[in-house]
C-alpha cells in the first residue's frame, strides 16, 4: 500500500511494505533500519536518526494478552517517505482504524508518524483503568472473605503491568530521540505533537506505577489477613490446650498405678476432684475472657 500527497512542490508519501520487499527495493535503507536483521529479531521500541534518515521499531503489547502477544513492526523516514515494514499484516488494519477514528492532516511524514503514535496510545488510559477496577473488585471480595485465587490474579496483572511499564518507558525514550529530529527540522506542528505525546506517555507510565503499587498493597493486605486468621487459630488452640492442662494433670495424677493414693477409693475424693476441675475451668475461662484471649 502506498499513498502520496503534494506538500508544496514536494511529493511525500506513506508506504506499507514487508521486510522482504523493503530489502529488495531499498537495501541501504533496510540495513540502516533493521541492521540486517528481520522483524522477528525486534524486541523493544526504539528510534534512531542518522543524517537524513529516521528509523525505529515498535513492539506493541496487545490488549488481550500484553505479556505473550505483541505487534511488531519497523518504520523508516527517508526520501520524503514514511515506510512501515510489517510482516504481520497489522499496519494496514491500524491505519484503517486510525482513518475512521482520528482526524489528521497529511503534511509531512514525521507529522503523520506522530499522529499515528498518538493513535496507538489514545485508549490506553481506559485500558489501564480496567486493571484498577479489577483490583477494586478483588479488594471488595477480600473484605467479604470471598476472594478466590487472589494471588494468581494479582500475579498475572503485575506481569502485564510490568510489560506495559517497560513499553511506556521505551516510548518515552523514543520521544526524546525524535525530539532532536523535530528540533533540527524546525517543524512547529511536529514539535507540538511530540510534546503532547511525551506528556501522555509519561502520564501512562505514572498510572502503571500507581496501579502496580495498588496491586502490591492488595497482595500485602491479603497476606496480613491470612496471617491474622492463622494467628487466631493458633491462639484458640493454645487457649483450649491451656484450659484442659489442669484436667490433664488431674487425670494423670489419679491415673497413677499406686494402691495407697489419697482419696482414690473414697466417694468424697471423686466429688472433690470434679468440683476442683470445674473451679479450674471456670477460673481459666474468666481470666481468658478478662484478657480478651477468646
Amino acid at each position: 500500500m502506498r499513498r502520496e500527497w503534494e506538500n508544496g512542490s514536494v511529493t511525500e508519501a506513506i508506504e506499507v511494505t514487508t521486510s522482504k520487499d523493503f530489502k529488495q527495493e531499498h537495501p541501504e535503507l533496510f540495513d540502516r533500519t533493521l541492521v540486517g536483521k528481520s522483524i522477528s529479531d525486534i524486541h523493544f521500541c526504539k528510534a534512531n536518526h542518522y543524517k537524513d534518515i529516521t528509523s525505529g521499531s515498535f513492539v506493541l503489547p496487545t490488549k488481550e494478552d500484553p505479556t505473550n502477544q505483541k505487534i511488531v513492526f519497523a518504520f523508516c523516514i527517508a526520501e520524503n517517505t514514511l515506510y512501515f515494514i510489517d510482516d504481520q499484516n497489522k499496519i494496514e488494519l491500524l491505519l484503517s482504524d486510525m482513518q475512521k477514528e482520528v482526524e489528521y492532516q497529511l503534511t509531512t511524514p514525521m507529522v503523520f508518524l506522530l499522529d499515528f503514535m498518538q493513535f496507538l496510545i489514545a485508549d490506553d488510559v481506559y485500558y489501564l483503568q480496567r486493571y484498577e477496577e479489577r483490583l477494586s473488585e478483588l479488594e471488595e471480595q477480600l473484605k467479604h472473605g470471598i476472594a478466590k485465587n487472589l494471588d494468581q490474579s494479582i500475579m498475572g496483572m503485575r506481569k502485564d503491568l510490568n510489560v506495559l511499564g517497560m513499553y511506556y518507558e521505551q516510548l518515552s525514550d523514543m520521544g526524546q530521540t525524535l525530539e532532536n529530529v523535530v528540533l533540527q527540522q524546525r517543524d512547529a506542528l511536529a514539535n507540538n505533537l511530540l510534546s503532547l505525546y511525551v506528556t501522555r506517555v509519561n502520564q501512562l507510565y505514572s498510572m502503571v506505577q500507581t496501579i502496580k503499587d495498588y496491586a502490591s498493597q492488595l497482595s500485602n493486605l491479603a497476606q496480613n489477613i491470612l496471617s491474622a486468621k492463622q494467628n487466631n487459630i493458633t491462639t484458640f488452640l493454645t487457649g483450649v490446650t491451656t484450659i484442659f492442662l489442669p484436667l490433664t494433670l488431674v487425670t494423670g495424677w489419679f491415673g497413677m498405678n499406686f494402691k495407697y493414693l489419697p482419696l482414690i477409693y473414697t466417694r468424697q475424693g471423686f466429688i472433690g476432684t470434679c468440683i476442683f476441675c470445674v473451679l479450674c475451668l471456670a477460673l481459666e475461662i474468666y481470666i481468658f475472657s478478662k484478657k480478651n484471649l477468646f
